[in-house]
């Protein structure tokens, strides 16, 4: 029995109560004028207290069901509509991650606040001062010192490493090893030194940051 019902039920015995105490009096009063009661006690107590109090307790039961009905069907209605209005939200993220626009406003964005110009690849040692959008040839690669960070925009590439571990792609929390496939607009870190990546098609545009030396292609 919950809180609630017990509360009404307690309240429902003691009206009863009061009822036989006023019938009660009655008796005693017709009783004491030598006259038959109204209603004899054993009445009172045997039949109608007892069947007021199941009378009361059908009725409470009833009302609690309806109001444990009532308050389910708010708590699914406001379920759903979360649940939609999360669905919502998630595909929104969902089309942001693989909205071209977006991607570029947000690589546009990060050259601008690192004051980032653009380089091309010379077959020599380079120094990075922050992130740069670099134009690779086909057959190029760039290998890397620890902290070096490749972000593919155009084009494609495969992972250079002379040993385990290869790159780290941040975007998935997985490892590249060497000669597999970088993703574009995936974000990948150079961990151990004397790791990177070769160009393999014609026309490649990647955001790098760090200390990097090209290989050209033989």
């Amino acid at each position: 029995m919950t809180k609630r019902k017990w509360i009404i039920t307690t309240s429902s015995v003691l009206l009863v109560l009061l009822l036989m105490a006023g019938f009660m009096a009655v008796a005693a009063e017709y009783k004491t004028n030598g006259s038959d009661p109204l209603v004899s006690a054993s009445y009172i107590t045997d039949v109608l207290a007892p069947d007021t109090i199941a009378k009361v307790n059908e009725t409470i039961d009833k009302r609690v069901v309806e109001f444990d009905t009532e308050i389910n069907q708010k708590l699914a209605a406001y379920t759903a509509e979360i649940d939609d209005i999360i669905a919502k939200f998630e595909s929104r993220n969902d089309d942001l991650s693989t909205d071209e626009k977006f991607i570029n406003a947000v690589a546009a964005k990060v050259l601008e606040q690192m004051g980032a110009g653009t380089t091309e690849g010379t077959g020599t040692s380079a120094v990075q001062s922050g992130w740069r959008m670099c134009e690779i040839e086909k057959g190029q690669t760039y290998i890397f010192e620890v902290g070096g960070m490749i972000l593919p925009r155009i084009g494609s590439a495969t992972c250079f490493s002379p040993s385990s571990p290869g790159l780290i792609n941040a975007s998935t929390a997985t490892e590249l090893v060497a000669g597999g496939s970088l993703t574009i607009n995936n974000f990948y870190v150079v961990t151990v030194a004397g790791r990177g990546f070769t160009a393999t098609s014609s026309t490649n545009k990647f955001l790098i940051y760090g200390n990097y030396t090209v290989k050209d292609s033989e």
